[in-house]
């Protein structure tokens, strides 16, 4: 959560969370307190709640990417504008599990999509060597190789850079440190090592702790 109180109208408040969000309306609502709720599909489904009125605007998320975002997003705008207001952030280090969590099968999918297309390319190769390849292979692999060329349309443009998988893991890793203000220095790569070798739910969720407790 982040709570900006200060000497600030509404519709100040309002204009930060115009220019925070898409499809939010320049006008401000002819209310005294103005609460709004959101979702973010592409990390899996994170929330945001804002709830605003005349002198204290409060942003509460499960992500603190999202948080550090308005946080810096707000504060350069009240700097442009000149408008005093106090900053108080609290964190709530479980939610990076949550985090990890909520993108986990996104990641799962991406690499099993991958696993799949390296072996259809392999069967592929192994019935180019051999005219009867569908006499001695498990029905599993039959259906990969039947399937081939399904695999590998499904396969195209699905990796984890692409998907924008590996993003939304990194800018994690780096909001919670900047928040937390810690260095990710030689952290940021591991991420996408441990996907390429050894992903697990499990396993990101030690990378992200070993990386804060360093």
């Amino acid at each position: 959560m982040i709570l900006f109180p200060g000497n600030f109208s509404i519709a100040e408040a309002h204009a930060w969370l115009h220019h925070l969000l898409p499809n939010v309306p320049s006008k401000c609502p002819p209310a005294d307190t103005i609460t709004n709720n959101y979702q973010c599909s592409t990390n899996g489904g994170t929330q945001l709640q804002v709830v605003y009125s005349k002198g204290s605007a409060i942003f509460r998320s499960d992500c603190m990417t999202t948080i550090s975002i308005i946080r810096d997003k707000v504060s350069d705008h009240t700097m442009k504008s000149q408008i005093r207001v106090e900053v108080s952030c609290e964190l709530n280090q479980d939610s990076v599990d949550h985090c990890l969590k909520l993108i986990d099968p996104k990641v799962t999918n991406i690499l099993t999509i991958e696993k799949q297309k390296l072996f259809a390319a392999a069967l592929k190769e192994l019935e180019s060597n051999n005219d009867d390849v569908f006499s001695f292979l498990s029905p599993d692999n039959a259906k990969i190789l039947r399937n081939h060329d399904e695999i590998y349309e499904k396969a195209e443009g699905t990796s984890i850079e692409d998907s924008g998988v590996l993003a939304v893991l990194q800018n994690l890793m780096l909001a919670r440190a900047k928040l937390a203000g810690k260095s990710t220095r030689g952290k940021i790569e591991s991420i996408r090592d441990l996907i390429a070798t050894d992903y697990s739910l499990d396993n990101m969720k030690t990378l992200f702790k070993n990386a804060m407790n360093d």
